[in-house]
């Protein structure tokens, strides 16, 4: 059974940390040096779109307590921004230099020299080599900071996302739609196909450790936007799969209803069915707060339709 942590906070530093204590049997030998954090800059102006330096504070503040604690840790983002190193001085990541004892590298990946490929598949039955990191790929202990966000294609955008998409090359991002160019895309076949290709990265890209900042969710017409949605709530675990499930339950969708974790569940990677898991915490009930979809809600759904056997 998947223990995954559930906790209620109005403070993200304190929730943060106080949720990872909940499972820190689990995730204690998961923990290497360095450790790479992964945060959401999905924009590096518009903090409820993104990871705020407080959730990764949170993060470092409980590695730091373990007897493993990491003699380097290092803070690794793709993200959408006009000038390297603009989402880290925006949103304060500068600052946790000077805030700790151990060495912190922040890590722009786009500019990632060595890449290793692999296939993704597009929605007219070709195929297309994604470029991976390997700064990433080679690091021993990886954590997703991800941020609690309703999503275009695929409901919410979570933990296991925000570390494949916000990490592989960046013009191969839309490729892993299925299509060429955003003007291109089009629901329900890019549901199918992103749903598809993120279980074919999955193998080389989950997270050790996945943590999910929902103390200010961003819901309607993610995973920009600004319509922030007050879930005041933190998830953590070692298991992505069941951490993400859990969180989109909270957010009042269905995860027994989205592809991928359809997928991983048939592959035997995570407890995807919140009943089956070990919540620690507090309770679901709680918590429960229905998000306003994504307008293309409806379409989105259609990923189950003829072709998406995987």
């Amino acid at each position: 059974m998947s223990a995954v942590a559930l906790k209620r906070g109005d403070d993200r530093r304190k929730t943060v940390r106080r949720a990872l204590e909940l499972v820190r049997e689990e995730i204690a030998p998961k923990v290497q040096s360095p450790i790479l954090l992964k945060p959401n800059f999905l924009s590096s102006v518009n903090p409820l779109a993104s990871t705020r330096a407080d959730a990764a504070r949170g993060v470092i503040d409980f590695l730091l307590t373990l007897p493993n604690a990491p003699d380097e840790i290092w803070i690794a983002e793709g993200g959408n921004e006009k000038h390297s190193g603009e989402a880290f001085q925006n949103f304060g990541y500068t600052e946790l230099l000077s805030e700790y004892a151990v060495p912190i590298r922040l890590i722009d990946l786009h500019q990632e020299t060595e890449w290793v490929e692999t296939e993704c598949e597009l929605a007219d039955g070709g195929s297309w080599k994604v470029g991976m990191p390997k700064t990433v790929l080679d690091c021993p202990s990886t954590v997703s900071v991800a941020v609690a966000k309703t999503h275009d294609v695929l409901y919410t955008t979570l933990a296991l996302k925000n570390m494949i998409m916000g990490t592989i090359r960046k013009d191969d991002r839309v490729k892993m739609h299925g299509f060429m160019t955003h003007a291109e895309r089009e629901i329900p076949r890019e549901a199918q196909i992103l749903n598809r290709n993120l279980i074919r990265l999955a193998e080389y890209l989950t997270p050790d450790i996945a943590v999910i900042d929902g103390i200010e969710g961003l819901q309607g017409n993610g995973p920009g936007g600004t319509d922030a949605a007050p879930f005041r709530c933190v998830f953590a675990g070692e298991n992505v799969w069941s951490v993400d499930a859990l969180c989109t339950k909270a957010m009042g969708f269905d995860p027994l209803d989205l592809g991928v974790f359809e997928y991983a569940s048939n592959r035997g990677w995570g407890v995807v069915d919140p009943d089956a898991m070990e919540i620690r915490g507090d309770r679901l009930e709680d918590v429960l707060m229905r998000f306003k979809p994504h307008e293309r809600y409806p379409a989105q759904r259609g990923w189950r339709e003829a072709g998406a056997a995987f």
